[in-house]
């Protein structure tokens, strides 16, 4: 890790391990629940990414919707990654589960939200599980330290990924492709045109700034019961500025189950 203010490494201040000090005296105290926020400013991202988002998420999450996603990453990944860095890790659902499918490495959960990584700290406290609120457009990681990048469905910094990346490491890019939770923005969005998704511009960015060496396509169905559907609203900003929402939640959680699209490209850039 580094200073995100000057770049200089850190030691830990005091004779508890309970804050991070550079060598320019720039300090950083843990939290009770073990992470420590390298963020000192202010984002606009909590309004959306709050506490509700995140429980939500992990709800749906442990119904197994991101099952077969999480064990064809680690398929890509292979079984003696090294060390990784989550970047855009949100609540760190996804984060932990690969990293116990993996054996445990060294693995690195960073996202610009607080209320995200003090979720991810109170549900997966383990040992080289380490949780960081910071800003992907200044990784406070040293250069050529991390094997893996994974970042899924989360906004990018190639710069700094390919800074902080070993020689040779490998950069796990996942996004949302025009299939994914179909079912729930027709519902919404009915006829308007946002109820199509296009990640056409995100792989022509990701093109320019990484060697994409191979591009993974997954889709599959999940089976969401009706009391379950509340948490599916509550999940995802599809569904942060809409009107009338919580009638469109009860509605459809009155047709009972729901069958979930879930479609994505996984991009493998060396």
């Amino acid at each position: 890790m580094q200073c995100p203010l000057c770049a200089a490494g850190f030691g830990f201040e005091g004779t508890q391990p309970n804050s991070l000090k550079c060598k320019n005296g720039h300090t950083y105290d843990f939290s009770k629940k073990g992470y420590v926020n390298l963020f000192g400013g202010y984002t606009k991202i909590t309004k959306t990414y709050d506490k509700k988002l995140f429980c939500a998420r992990k709800t749906v999450s442990d119904l197994g919707l991101y099952a077969k996603l999480c064990e064809t990453l680690c398929e890509i990944i292979g079984s003696s990654p090294g060390s990784v860095l989550d970047a855009g890790c949100g609540c760190g659902n996804l984060s932990a589960d690969i990293f116990y499918a993996l054996g445990r490495p060294p693995t690195f959960g960073l996202d610009l939200s607080r209320d995200g990584i003090d979720f991810a700290a109170s549900n997966f406290c383990e040992s080289d599980l380490f949780w960081i609120v910071a800003n992907l457009n200044n990784l406070p990681l040293s250069d050529e330290k991390f094997d893996i990048v994974t970042n899924i469905m989360a906004p990018a910094n190639y710069l700094e990924f390919k800074r902080v990346l070993k020689p040779g490491g490998i950069l796990v890019k996942v996004l949302p492709d025009s299939s994914y939770l179909k079912e729930l923005r027709h519902f919404i969005y009915k006829e308007n045109d946002k109820n199509e998704y296009s990640n056409k511009e995100v792989l022509e960015n990701l093109a320019e700034n990484m060697d994409i060496s191979d591009i993974v396509e997954l889709q599959y169905s999940h089976a969401v019961s009706a009391k379950n559907i509340p948490a599916l609203f509550d999940m995802t900003p599809l569904t942060q500025n809409i009107g009338e929402k919580e009638r469109l939640k009860d509605e459809l959680s009155a047709m009972g189950e729901l069958k979930l699209t879930l479609a994505f490209k996984i991009a493998i850039c060396r």
